[in-house]
């Protein structure tokens, strides 16, 4: 009797583990892309921040190669969400005005892609 509650239990027990039970966590969902980070960049940002991310003072557009990845990255959250200044504090008011429009004509894109893309301007066109 005692080996048949062991097994019982070693069986359930085992069950549990490879089904994943995890505490009713669901996992991540995967957000996809209508454009790849590099054609975001040049149909929707070149025209305003320059093929190298240098900005335009005439436009009033500030430079995108000045940063690194991570500071560019919280930028760009806060851009995302509406200037929520949870992570960089700075003023994007036009930016988040336009980001949705451009959200609704697909140029939406990953935070830290765009990030990376853009230090990868700055390292390779100063």
């Amino acid at each position: 009797m005692i080996k048949q509650i062991t097994t019982i239990a070693l069986t359930t027990a085992a069950f549990i583990a490879l089904t994943g039970c995890s505490g009713g966590e669901k996992p991540a969902e995967v957000k996809t892309y209508k454009y790849t980070t590099v054609q975001v960049y040049e149909k929707s940002c070149i025209k305003c921040h320059g093929a190298h991310g240098e900005g335009n003072p005439a436009k009033k557009t500030p430079a995108l190669n000045d940063r690194t990845a991570g500071e560019m990255a919280e930028d760009l959250y806060d851009v995302k969400n509406g200037g929520t200044n949870q992570s960089s504090g700075t003023d994007h008011e036009i930016m988040e005005h336009n980001m949705q429009k451009l959200v609704d004509k697909g140029y939406d894109y990953d935070v830290n892609s765009m990030a990376e893309f853009l230090s990868y301007l700055a390292k390779n066109n100063k």
